[in-house]
């Protein structure tokens, strides 16, 4: 009997759009840059006589911030420049799945994740990269609590593609991504989170160009947020 299968359509599928890694090199740039005038401007403020005066210390731990920033942003890119990797074929697709979703619920318990049926497959991605993959969508959802909203229900399943893959099915019950921002939330450093960099779905994003592999966001604000990624391929294409 043939199973039910899901379509896994990319997110984007617009032409003469700047490619992920260069939006993603751009959005660093303008960052670093930002940091980089900060920090010249409060050395111009140490050296003019005119201002008002204010403790080294206070200046000291500016110019800190600024660095640590700059540090933050080159570290949450850092590991999406690199060359693909070879998958990791003999790794369980379940095993890696289930590892990362204890993992993080132990980190952010306010997550309560819910396991449907996972077929297994032939991992398309390295496990470390489909562990990072995982670990910024519950990330996402972790902090999408509704106001009010004290525990966030994620519901966790794999589907068969109709070109014989696997897609892992991710959806909270958040308060979702408002309308405006559906299309843009994937571009680096576009948040609405105080403190918050905005590159978790840059990555997601990224990582899976990397591999050929496609993925998807719908939301509904109020309701939650659904993420498809392609991450396997079945090990039993007969039942196709």
């Amino acid at each position: 009997m043939k199973n039910s299968s899901v379509s896994v359509p990319p997110i984007r599928t617009g032409s003469g759009r700047p490619s992920v890694q260069g939006r993603l090199l751009r959005g660093y740039l303008h960052k670093t840059s930002n940091s980089l005038c900060g920090i010249k401007g409060y050395a111009s403020l140490i050296a003019d006589e005119e201002i008002v005066h204010r403790s080294p210390e206070y200046w000291a731990r500016k110019i800190i911030g600024e660095v640590e920033r700059m540090e933050e942003i080159f570290r949450s890119v850092g590991d999406l420049t690199g060359t693909r990797r070879i998958p990791d074929l003999e790794v369980s697709l379940r095993a890696v799945v289930h590892e990362v979703a204890l993992q993080c619920q132990r980190n952010f318990p306010e997550l309560e994740i819910f396991f449907g049926p996972i077929p297994e497959g032939n991992l398309l991605l390295p496990a470390v990269d489909l562990a990072v993959l995982l670990q910024e969508i519950f990330k996402n959802s972790a902090e999408a609590a509704r106001p009010g909203q004290t525990r966030i229900q994620v519901v966790l399943k794999g589907e068969e593609t109709p070109a014989g893959r696997i897609a892992l099915k991710i959806s909270d019950d958040g308060k979702g991504i408002p309308e405006n921002l559906v299309d843009q939330a994937a571009d680096p450093f576009i948040t609405t989170k105080a403190g918050h960099l905005g590159i978790g779905l840059s990555r997601v994003e990224t990582l899976l160009d990397m591999y050929h592999l496609d993925w998807s966001l719908t939301s509904e604000p109020g309701q939650g947020t659904t993420v498809i990624l392609e991450t396997a391929e079945l090990k039993d294409r007969n039942r196709l």
